[in-house]
């Protein structure tokens, strides 16, 4: 199922180990290319065969007698010379493993003319077998170094000049031979590789290398060295590690009344084995972290198979999608990494879906392909690009009865709230006291004057937040979204706090997203704003007999918003202050409908907050994409907690104690997630925070 990649040729042993111990699968092709491109120790024995046999003798001097002595003298000091000038490419390049292969190099080719010099006249006439193969190792050894290393034009400079790499005569074939060694580069990008393994694979390679244990291994380099050239590291051999160290970390349950110690690894069920393996994989990763737990804690049934996932990887064409890995099994469905080869992701999605709908149309009932960031477990990026495979459909985590409960609570606090808008005011409260003793005496009582009043408070609240549930319903029907029912959540400085609407179903893309996120508090706040400035004017015209039974505000709460409490400033007191610059207790009689627009000016003006899966949250995600929008929202967070210690209403400190209970969680993943929304959007996204900074900044 899974096979790991790397974008070098020594990393091929780990994901040749890494997706048959895991997986059971073969390694990829494009592993497998790159493991011959990269010869084992035997296939170097062999080479050494074909170079001292007859059909390779292009690549040895032919000359006997003098002439080959001479020959080999000549070519130990060039190889001394190429060494030289390795070395001083080495130390430009700091290549550390590079100058401690050429000081062995070194030593061996001193070690050589010095054998070379200690023999007569009359035995040096004659190159005997043993020192025409050594002459040849050590030659194979420059090459391995210089082509490693070092690039090609380099290289072919630096080797210029050695009877191995160059024409003996015109008719002459040469064969170039591929170096046996890692590069120093290669060896880095394996190291880096290895830490991304799970801890039972790496276990696994430590002892096919020869350690006890990962833990056990202190010079990394020298570990990739040893596994790499290590013939024992069979793949049955790997399974067997890999089986061994697994099953240390599963609890100690008992198969059939045996402990598992006393069960060989061919006696285990491979469906329980894989099954518990995917478990220990899944946790390894961090592919899934930027999704919410509605994605990752749907229920197995719901979920797609590996032959589901299979169906569209066999739909990846070069030209579409270059996959660089098979289907790997993550909390909530499967994820396929690798590149777009089309121009935008919305065209590989339209032919993704043709494709499977022509194949399998009972596939595209049940589930979807999303194209998606995530982030990278084996890439220096900090995100990549994937194809994540879920469900169509998106299960609500919280209960419904817990929902209606919670609605139901917010509805009776937001009466008792509107109520209390009137505690204030004497002449209210002396009518009301007279109409309850009334009622207890068993006499006639009337409430329509408060209830003339108190209505059009309700209606105001009502009507803003109405049309913004509207808007994300109209918006959420032209584009074939659908959303749960709205979850009222209470409030102990306003009426409530939000209407909590959940997303069912996917977006077409972060367009979809930001406009049904958007049209909510563009339609509340508008009303709002409206109704504010509506129920100023009442307020001034209203008849004395009716002022005296207003409800009231504070001004210290008129002054927890900049552009609410400066509006109210600006209509009631002329705008010079007065009125906002008297004590914080003093209360400010404004008509309901005033009071309503004003609550609702702060209600909406949260919602637009860019954390979680606020309706700002969602248009930030839009803007930013997954990543950045949890940084956006991380650093919103921390400055809406610190400035809630400078307010007395505890408003904003409230706010976040729900918002961490209810919308922390980013929103489900919409099906284009590569394309980011136009300008335009994005400038409407950053009006409106700004907008809500200004609703939600103190006065003072």
């Amino acid at each position: 199922m899974v096979t790991k990649r790397h974008p070098i040729r020594a990393a091929s042993i780990f994901v040749a180990a890494a997706s048959v111990l895991v997986h059971g699968f073969a390694p990829s092709s494009t592993a497998t290319t790159r493991r011959n491109n990269h010869p084992s120790l035997m296939e170097h024995q062999l080479r050494k065969v074909l170079v001292t046999s007859p059909t390779s003798s292009c690549l040895r001097n032919t000359n006997d007698g003098n002439n080959e002595s001479n020959g080999k003298d000549d070519e130990a000091k060039r190889l001394q010379d190429k060494a030289n000038q390795y070395r001083a490419e080495a130390e430009k390049l700091r290549l550390t493993l590079g100058l401690q292969k050429i000081d062995e190099l070194e030593g061996d080719i001193r070690e050589f003319m010095k054998g070379g010099e200690a023999k007569d006249d009359a035995s040096s006439s004659v190159l005997s077998k043993r020192e025409n193969d050594k002459l040849q190792e050590l030659k194979d050894r420059v090459q391995a170094l210089v082509q490693g290393t070092l690039g090609k034009e380099e290289a072919d400079k630096m080797l210029s000049g050695l009877s191995s790499f160059t024409t003996a005569s015109p008719s002459a074939e040469v064969t170039i031979l591929p170096p046996s060694s890692l590069t120093e580069e290669e060896i880095r990008s394996a190291v880096s590789y290895v830490g991304t393994l799970p801890i039972p694979v790496k276990d696994a390679l430590a002892k096919a290398a020869g350690y006890p244990n990962y833990d056990s291994i202190i010079n990394m380099e020298e570990f990739v060295t040893n596994l790499y050239i290590n013939e024992d590291a069979s793949m049955e051999k790997l399974r067997r590690l890999y089986a061994e160290s697994f099953m240390q970390k599963l609890p100690s349950a008992t198969m059939d009344g045996k402990k598992d110690e006393e069960i060989g690894f061919a006696k285990i069920d491979s469906k329980v084995f894989m099954s518990r393996l995917e478990d220990e994989i899944g946790k390894g990763t961090r592919a899934m972290d930027l999704f919410p737990r509605s994605v990752q804690e749907i229920d197995e049934e719901l979920l797609p198979t590996e032959l589901d996932a299979q169906v569209v990887f066999e739909l990846l064409e070069k030209n579409l999608f270059m996959a660089t890995e098979k289907p790997t099994r993550v909390d909530g469905g499967y994820i396929i990494r690798g590149a777009n080869k089309r121009k935008t992701a919305s065209d590989l999605l339209d032919m993704l879906d043709g494709k499977l709908a022509k194949r399998n149309p009972e596939w595209t009932e049940k589930y979807q392909l999303n194209f998606v960031e995530i982030y990278s477990d084996v890439t220096e990026e900090l995100f990549e690009d994937a194809i994540l495979i879920t469900p169509n459909k998106f299960p609500v985590l919280s209960p419904k009865l817990l929902s209606g409960i919670t609605t139901a609570i917010a509805l009776f606090s937001s009466f008792v709230f509107c109520i209390d808008a009137f505690g204030e005011n004497p002449a209210v409260m002396e009518k009301l006291k007279s109409a309850a003793e009334l009622a207890q005496n068993g006499g006639v009582y009337d409430l329509t004057w408060f209830n003339e009043l108190l209505v059009p408070l309700l209606v105001t609240l009502g009507a803003a937040q109405g049309l913004h549930e509207a808007g994300h319903l109209i918006v959420a029907w032209t584009r074939q979204v659908k959303l749960t029912s709205p979850t009222i959540l209470p409030s102990q400085a306003l009426p409530y706090l939000s209407f909590q609407n959940r997303l069912k179903t996917s977006p077409k893309g972060y367009a979809d997203l930001f406009d049904i996120a958007f049209a909510g508090p563009l339609l509340g706040l508008t009303t709002s704003f409206l109704a504010l400035l509506y129920g100023l004017q009442l307020t001034t015209t209203v008849d004395p007999a009716t002022a005296q039974l207003l409800p009231s505000i504070p001004v210290g709460y008129l002054t927890q918003s900049a552009l609410g409490g400066t509006i109210v400033d600006l209509v009631l007191g002329g705008g010079d202050g007065i009125l906002i610059n008297q004590d914080v207790a003093t209360q400010v009689p404004l008509h309901p409908v005033a009071v309503g627009g004003f609550f609702g000016l702060i209600i909406h003006a949260l919602d637009l907050v860019p954390i979680g899966s606020t309706d700002g949250g969602r248009m930030s995600q839009a803007v930013l994409g997954r990543v950045w929008h949890l940084t956006f929202s991380s650093v919103v967070f921390a400055v809406l907690f610190f400035t809630s210690f400078t307010s007395d209403s505890g408003l904003l400190l409230g706010f976040l104690l729900i918002y961490s209970l209810t919308q922390r969680d980013m929103e489900i993943p919409c099906r284009n997630e590569i394309d980011k929304v136009e300008l335009p959007r994005a400038v409407a996204a950053l009006v409106s925070w700004i907008l809500a900074a200004l609703i939600l900044v103190p006065l003072r």
